[in-house]
């Protein structure tokens, strides 16, 4: 048998409780509820960090987040990641995406890729945004320029579509927004962008927080749809079966749940902070011409990704084995950068709070369900997770039993540092750089 066409499909900021998939009270997910009738569907899935960038590098590449440190001040050097490996086996490979960190920005992501398809400088009408915070194109945009581009192929390709429909600000079209109002939505527009310091400081109850998860839900909807337009597109054409289709998260979102650590801040939005709200994510595999469904509760780690590909697309024997099932994942997140301190302290006063370095160690226990022991700096606690959104809350624990499983070992070098480094667009000409740092103070990065 040839070697299978590769498709990652990563919902960005998509946490595993809203899924309907997993029994979410709201049908969120149809299409992938369908696609788990005849695919692998793994409950307890989690992602190697709290935010795109160190996410997505253990999800190419392999590697824990504490054993590459990639962080904003790096670029991505050639020759570590699956992608570079499949193109070097005959592939032809693309990312598609209207996240700047991954098709824009100087850590060189879509260096790793032969095409990048970013934010175009103009689009039809008919894929804008339901909204006014930006000015960009939903995802079904980038759905059909995907399949355009796989239908040109003449041969094996792997392709990576990341979709921004479930990260901040929520615009998901009319048809899709079946939980929201209007005041839900001016709320949105009010708070604008980067709403978690609102929150976080107190300034704003966290109440009006949980209000945004019923947008958010309709743009889980959305991006499981436009799951749905690609996946069809493909088995239409009869590509399905020779393609092995991922479906995750690179991580997961918050709305003001609490922390087990009197300490840790709640957890809004992402990229600060030890909840499993960040971290436990969906991950739906249909491996190359399966045909029946199997709902797998060990535990999962994204970053077996390239193993599952060779084993899945590559290898001919291709084993019927759980391929991201794993005795234990490890997760962490580096204390935030300059830019968001800056922020932290202007708006909250103090940014000491939320600085400190998340490390997370998760071990697989009987049934659906997850043993959970996290530091928040130099504290830590131990949890019990069960299914979907089930939490034990058990003590705390010397860090040093989190702490442990990230020393030894050698880090791994597949990054150099950015001499001229500025935290945003250092090397771009100034216009290109405005409209850059314009994207990612979107994203809330700023």
């Amino acid at each position: 048998m040839a070697n299978a066409n590769v498709l990652l499909i990563v919902a960005d900021s998509l946490r595993a409780r809203n899924t309907s998939l997993l029994g979410y009270r709201r049908e969120t997910t149809p299409f992938l509820d369908a696609l788990g009738e005849r695919a692998s569907v793994y409950t307890q899935a989690r992602s190697p960090s709290n935010w795109t960038l160190p996410s997505h590098v253990s999800l190419f590449s392999g590697y824990e987040v504490h054993e590459h440190g990639f962080d904003l001040g790096d670029r991505l050097d050639p020759g570590h990641t699956i992608f570079e490996a499949l193109s070097a086996d005959g592939y032809e490979t693309g990312i598609f995406s209207d996240n700047p960190f991954l098709t824009e920005h100087e850590s060189g992501l879509d260096s790793i890729f032969e095409y990048a398809r970013g934010t175009p400088g103009s689009f039809p009408e008919e894929f804008e945004t339901n909204g006014s915070l930006g000015d960009w194109p939903n995802g079904f945009w980038y759905a059909e320029e995907l399949l355009e581009w796989t239908g040109e192929r003449e041969g094996p390709w792997a392709a990576c579509l990341n979709l921004m429909d479930t990260h901040r600000p929520y615009e998901p079209l009319a048809e899709y927004d079946r939980w929201s109002d209007e005041r839900v939505r001016a709320l949105q527009e009010t708070m604008g962008f980067k709403w978690h310091w609102e929150f976080l400081s107190g300034s704003v109850s966290l109440g009006f927080a949980r209000l945004l998860e019923v947008i958010y839900d309709g743009a889980i909807r959305q991006a499981d749809a436009i799951t749905e337009r690609l996946v069809t597109g493909l088995e239409d054409r009869g590509e399905l079966e020779e393609t092995l289709v991922v479906v995750c998260s690179d991580h997961g979102e918050s709305f003001g749940s609490e922390t087990a650590l009197a300490s840790e801040p709640p957890a809004v939005s992402h990229r600060i902070g030890t909840h499993d709200d960040l971290y436990h994510v969906p991950l739906v595999v249909k491996a190359p011409g399966q045909d029946r469904g199997r709902r797998i509760d060990d535990l999962a780690a994204l970053t077996r990704f390239p193993e599952a590909v060779r084993s899945l697309a590559l290898d001919e024997s291709r084993s019927d084995a759980p391929a991201f099932a794993v005795d234990r994942a490890l997760a962490s997140q580096p204390p935030i950068g300059p830019a968001m301190t800056r922020e932290a302290e202007r708006i909250c006063g103090d940014a000491e709070p939320f600085s400190r370095h998340a490390r997370i160690v998760y071990e697989d226990r009987p049934g659906d369900e997850v043993l959970k022991r996290a530091a928040w700096g130099e504290e830590a606690y131990e949890t019990l997770v069960r299914g979907r959104n089930e939490r034990v809350d058990r003590g705390e624990l010397p860090a040093e039993r989190v702490l442990s499983a990230f020393e030894g070992g050698e880090r791994i070098a597949l990054a150099s540092p950015l001499e001229e480094y500025t935290e945003f667009a250092a090397g771009y000409d100034n216009e290109f750089a405005d409209d850059l740092e314009d994207r990612l103070e979107a994203l809330g990065y700023r």
